[in-house]
């Protein structure tokens, strides 16, 4: 065991160690359309709120504009739009928030108190918005709300039960009229306390309403019209008349469009069948156009909304789809990093749709429409192999080995020698990992294959082989039962293997480990198991990773041990268990030995090399949305850059660091800013740096001004300041770069300006 004198510091250290670079950007999906606005000031832009940020589509340029956390959002997640006569956008979103954004100056303007109440409950969705006049009325989950776009301050509310899940908002015959799920309220415009439940009449299906679940209200022909989700009706006198043709039809959305002349017609969209209708001037249903595509919302006749294909938008007599560039779904499942710097992930073990690269720039997604080798288009993790490989589990059809171009090279599955499971279909195969050792060998996971077979081995010549008879030594992999989740390999060639995962959640009986070459203590015909006996943290075992001093981390759901040296783990276990009250999904080590650990419902934890100190903490709150999700699935690190990658359900996060591999040999360095203004809010940048490498920023004289340590990668800092801690006057330094024993040195020169 680790020395007991080891003094144990788990605590908030700040994040001197990753540098001042930081840098959030999140990727996501627009294919879900919620809302759609036109902007006031050009109406050939539109305005558009889906599930994962909002992009508006200029229709002259044919071009596309995203924004997400990254851009000012503090949530994803968007239901409802609105364009005031100023041009301000004005966006909800299903947790209650409430954003305005000004695009002439880029301005973000946030309005927390529905999605801070705590008196209604837990759903607080915004559904719709209405700005006219000063007035912004807010149709929310929680009821009706009425904001003044001037004064931005909130004037009154109409929080009655009936008017709980408000959805569409009219003014008509001098009454305000409300859609809800439970039906349709009015009172008198001229009612002075709208606030009291008594001055309100409300409609349901006993005044002839096709169903209470009224999705939109609007005016037609001098009638009040009410889309519900079994028909669309009109009001008459004090009961509701049904549209003939429109029973047991879904209704998504209504618009009345003027036609130019004196005729305004009645358009409106149905899921059932998906399709486009109108009512002619003779009050009939008319379809007009049936889609293959599921739709949300309608804007105009030609202008649809849809669940998963972004804007229908009719162009010369063409319905054509319209979708800013990205990827196919929000959830980001098993990601990995290649050494080429591209994003790999899954897509997820139930409803995936298939797997997906992104250089930065382009994405490109792998499905069973391209490639109908795949058996189906649950893939759910990515691991690097030799030569740049890429093996992509998938749940039921084996693994896919992608090259290091990007092309498909092979589907391993049951008929070319990957074990099914222990299921009824013997043509069912899951593979839980890949990695690849030190003699070029591959080493493959399965779930649950048969007979004694544990490992599956792809060898250099690309034939596969079988590592068996674990019953037969009495290591009881087999007897009982054990599942293998994922795979890493350690500096001794040893192979540790996960047991649990949140797609599987199955009982375990030990956390094993493998080396075929050295008789580890404790180990029978290469085989040993560490259990609750020997650690109670590790009966469930979720991820592991090594780290640069050659130690084995390991993710359970109590937290994180450490094996200090894997040539002897159970005399080795670390007394201490970092984070030891979260579930651990994933942890990966940067070019700096920290560790970057994902947990389930707390963020991302940053630890120091040795796991007594916390870097830093993010989380959905302390970062405003920017990390999409506190539950982390996976993490991946391009050691090029420093760009941490955060997989969740929600989308993809990134966050740049100076976590950089550092440069092999010290050669000629950037500096930037140059010049340097102080004072300043970002720090000089000194990137070329080698392991280990220090800064002395010197007068033009040669007198030393600050002598700086550096974090240990390839980037350093120095935020413009003396010994002193005063800012340094205006004037020509050099940064001088040496590497420990001064066996390296490099010199730049940077100009400083005072302000």
């Amino acid at each position: 065991m680790r020395a007991c004198w080891l003094f144990v510091l788990i605590g908030f250290a700040g994040s001197i160690a990753l540098g001042s670079v930081g840098q959030w950007k999140t990727y996501t999906t627009k294919r879900q359309v919620r809302a759609i606005a036109a902007d006031y000031r050009d109406p050939h832009i539109l305005w558009v709120a889906t599930s994962g940020g909002m992009f508006t589509y200029n229709s002259t340029t044919n071009t596309y504009r995203e924004y997400t956390t990254s851009e000012g959002l503090r949530s994803i997640d968007l239901t409802a739009i609105a364009s005031d006569n100023l041009g301000t956008i004005w966006i909800g979103a299903s947790n209650g928030m409430i954003h305005r954004y000004n695009p002439t100056t880029g301005e973000w303007h946030y309005i927390t108190q529905i999605a801070a109440d705590k008196d209604h409950g837990s759903s607080k969705r915004i559904n719709s918005l209405l700005v006219l006049g000063d007035s912004l009325y807010i149709l929310s989950d929680i009821g009706v709300s009425v904001f003044s776009v001037s004064t931005l301050m909130f004037k009154e509310s109409y929080l009655h039960s009936f008017a709980t899940k408000a959805k569409s908002m009219v003014f008509f015959g001098g009454r305000i009229w409300i859609g809800t799920d439970n039906g349709v309220a009015c009172t008198p415009e001229s009612n002075p306390n709208p606030s009291a439940p008594d001055g309100w009449q409300v409609y349901t299906s006993i005044e002839g309403l096709p169903s209470n679940a009224v999705s939109q209200l609007d005016i037609y022909n001098g009638k009040l019209i009410a889309g519900t989700s079994n028909g669309m009706a009109f009001f008459s006198d004090t009961s509701w008349i049904l549209y003939t043709g429109t029973s047991n039809k879904t209704i998504l959305g209504l618009d009345v469009h003027n036609t130019g002349s004196s005729d305004t017609l009645l358009y409106f969209i149905s899921n059932n069948p998906n399709a486009l209708w109108k009512i002619n001037n003779y009050n009939e249903v008319e379809l007009i156009t049936q889609f293959s595509y599921l739709l949300s919302t309608i804007f105009s006749p030609t202008v649809i909304g849809t669940e998963s294909a972004g804007l229908l938008i009719l162009q010369d007599s063409i319905w054509a789809t319209h979708l800013p560039q990205g990827p196919p779904s929000n959830k980001f499942i098993g990601i990995a990093v290649d050494q080429r710097g591209l994003v790999w992930s899954g897509t997820g073990k139930s409803g995936g749709e298939g797997f997906i690269s992104f250089d930065g720039t382009q994405w490109r997604t792998y499905n069973r429409q391209q490639y109908p080798e795949f058996r189906y288009n649950e893939f759910f993790k990515v691991n690097i192999g030799l030569n740049n490989s890429k093996w992509i589990s998938n749940w039921g059809g084996g693994v896919v080995l992608v090259d290091d171009t990007g092309n498909v090279r092979k589907v391993f599955n049951t008929t070319n020698g990957i074990p099914p499971c222990i299921l009824d279909d013997p043509n069912y195969a899951v593979v839980t990992g890949a990695a690849a050792d030190r003699n070029g060998n591959t080493w493959i996971t399965s779930r649950t294959p048969p007979g004694d077979t544990i490992l599956t081995r792809f060898k250099t010549d690309s034939s596969l082989n079988y590592l068996t008879g674990c019953i037969i030594s009495n290591c009881q992999v087999r007897n009982p039962l054990n599942y293998f989740t994922d795979i890493v390999i350690d500096n001794n060639n040893t192979k540790w293997f996960a047991n649990y995962f949140r797609f599987e959640p199955l009982p375990t009986i030990g956390f094993f480990y493998f080396n075929e070459d050295l008789a580890l203590p404790g180990t029978v015909n290469g085989w040993g198991k560490i259990t609750s006996s020997d650690d109670e943290t590790l009966d469930k075992v979720y991820c592991l990773a090594v780290g640069h001093e050659g130690d084995v981390w390991v993710g359970t759901g109590q937290g994180i041990t450490i094996i200090f040296n894997p040539a002897d783990p159970k005399n080795n276990i670390s007394s201490y268990h970092p984070l030891r009250d979260q579930v651990i999904q994933s942890i990966v080590v940067d070019a700096l030995d920290n560790k970057w650990v994902a947990t389930q419902q707390n963020g991302v934890f940053v630890l120091s090399p040795d796991g007594t100190s916390i870097l830093e903490k993010y989380t959905v709150e302390n970062t405003n949305g920017q990390l999409l999700a506190d539950d982390i699935n996976s993490i991946a690190i391009n050691h090029t850059t420093g760009t941490i990658y955060f997989g969740t359900e929600k989308g993809l996060s990134s966050l740049t660091t100076s976590a950089v591999t550092p440069a092999q040999t010290l050669g000629a360095i950037m500096v930037s800013p140059n010049p340097f203004y102080l004072p300043s809010a970002v720090d000089l940048t000194v990137d070329g740096l080698v392991r280990s490498s220090s800064l002395k920023i010197l007068s033009v004289d040669g007198k030393l001004v600050r002598e700086i340590p550096t974090p240990g990668g390839r980037i350093g800092f120095w935020d413009g300041r003396n010994e002193k801690g005063d800012f340094v006057s205006t004037g020509i330094y050099f940064v001088v770069v040496y590497s420990d024993g001064v066996e390296q040195t490099a010199t730049g020169k940077i100009a400083v300006i005072r302000k």
